[in-house]
């Protein structure tokens, strides 16, 4: 897994991307090569806009297979679904070059180099994903990792890494002096603490992954740091749960990661630059819907006399209470928000832009909590009040990974929140950001 910007994304993803990235481009280059009516090719890609107009059209290509979920995984499950899909994003594609063309002419393709180069990137997309496809089925995967020691935080990464193959990670199995439970079936004791010299010369691990640091012995200090710099790795089972699940385990957080450190604190420059762009975004939106809010509170009077927008305590900043404003839902069956679009536009969230112009939320963070509940949850799991580092936001790290299936269970959603307090910043916030775009035009996600 490579982490890119707080978030751990699988190697061969990054690997379909990036040949895709090379693949697409090419294709429409290889078709200015072979179009009789450009004579000159260097002239037309460096003083005819020709390099632009093909950038336009893969960045198209490329946001359509994103937004379409199709960076989600490497194994093709279902050829035809695929194809079909590819063949709706190149769809969109042309659609968008003739509304280019009626705008700009200058900035769209040739009719000939569009077709050629457009057959040509679906066939080596089809034929780039197969590859990838049939190379993650035949090849094992890449690391292997030898666990020091066991609990339940190294059982559910072992069944976790059993269920995606795409992170490229196996467990060789687990030491540990004790025969107990090994709380997973996919998980095998290989021997004792002592073990750890013989099980390391057979199984050759990326990395040992260790329990509990008191399974460390003080001993082994130069045996690690040989292992290091023969190419394996020492983590904490904590730091590996977080890469593979996207959050932060709550049962490993210590008192201490709060008392003696700044972990899960953002920093002031940190929280006043998330302020400062979230003001700003929000004023920009706003000012863009301002149609929609028109248009939404014209329908809501037309159906009832009541109060267009309603108040609601909710606890923000450091818990710090603040009154999150809303449009008023209808409850009748035939009301407005109760249609599919526009509960799943979120149309009755869009005062809450004010709330965010007045610095009590941001666009991103953790969702606000009625105080009632806030209270109950801080008596119940342990340092829930960490979540309040931050301002509550219109979307989040934890909603973005909220099955709508299933009721949110309270602490993998509390670890959601504390990943996203522990990683704070700008970048991560882009890809929330783009990540719940795409969540509100398509559904839910298949894999963030």
């Amino acid at each position: 897994m490579i982490r890119i910007y707080s978030v751990a994304i699988p190697s061969r993803i990054l690997t379909l991307f990036a040949g895709e990235v090379l693949l697409v481009p090419a294709c429409y280059f290889a078709a200015v090569w072979a179009d009789p009516d450009i004579a000159d090719m260097d002239g037309f890609l460096r003083f005819d806009s020709g390099a632009i107009r093909i950038l336009v059209v893969v960045a198209c290509i490329l946001l359509g297979s994103y937004f379409r979920d199709l960076y989600a995984q490497v194994r093709i499950r279902n050829r035809i679904a695929l194809v079909q899909e590819l063949f709706m994003i190149f769809g969109v594609a042309f659609v968008l070059q003739g509304l280019i063309n009626y705008l700009n002419h200058d900035l769209t393709l040739p009719r000939k180099v569009m077709m050629l180069g457009s057959l040509l990137a679906l066939i080596c997309t089809v034929s780039w994903r197969l590859f990838i496809s049939a190379a993650a089925i035949d090849s094992a995967p890449s690391g292997k990792l030898l666990f020091l020691g066991m609990s339940p935080t190294i059982a559910r990464i072992a069944d976790h890494l059993r269920v995606h193959p795409e992170l490229g990670l196996a467990a060789a199995g687990y030491l540990d002096d004790h025969e107990s439970v090994s709380y997973s079936a996919n998980l095998e004791r290989i021997g004792t603490l002592a073990d750890l010299d013989q099980a390391v010369e057979a199984a050759q691990p990326q990395s040992i992954v260790i329990g509990h640091r008191e399974n460390v012995k003080p001993w082994w200090a130069d045996e690690f740091l040989e292992l290091y710099f023969g190419g394996i790795h020492t983590e904490e089972a904590s730091a590996l749960y977080e890469k593979a699940f996207g959050r932060v385990c709550a049962s490993e957080v210590r008192p201490r990661d709060l008392i003696f450190g700044s972990v899960f604190e953002p920093t002031p420059l940190d929280l006043n630059a998330q302020k400062l762009y979230s003001m700003g975004l929000a004023i920009v939106a706003t000012i863009a819907l301002l149609p929609v809010f028109a248009v939404v509170a014209a329908l809501l009077k037309m159906r009832s006399r009541e109060p267009l927008l309603v108040r609601e305590p909710r606890i923000g900043l450091r818990g710090v209470p603040f009154m999150m404003i809303s449009f008023r839902e209808l409850s009748n069956s035939g009301a407005l928000f109760k249609t599919a679009l526009l509960k799943r536009a979120s149309l009755h969230a869009l005062p809450r832009l004010f709330n965010v112009m007045k610095g009590e939320m941001a666009l991103v963070g953790p969702e606000p909590e009625r105080p009632e509940f806030a209270a109950r949850l801080a008596a119940e799991i342990p340092f829930y009040p960490q979540r309040q580092q931050v301002r509550p936001g219109l979307t989040g790290w934890e909603q973005l990974h909220r099955n709508a299936v299933k009721v949110p269970d309270t602490v993998t959603s509390f670890e959601y929140d504390l990943y996203y307090v522990k990683h704070l910043s700008l970048s991560l916030d882009s890809i929330v950001l783009l990540l719940a775009l795409r969540k509100l035009l398509f559904g839910e996600l298949a894999a963030v």
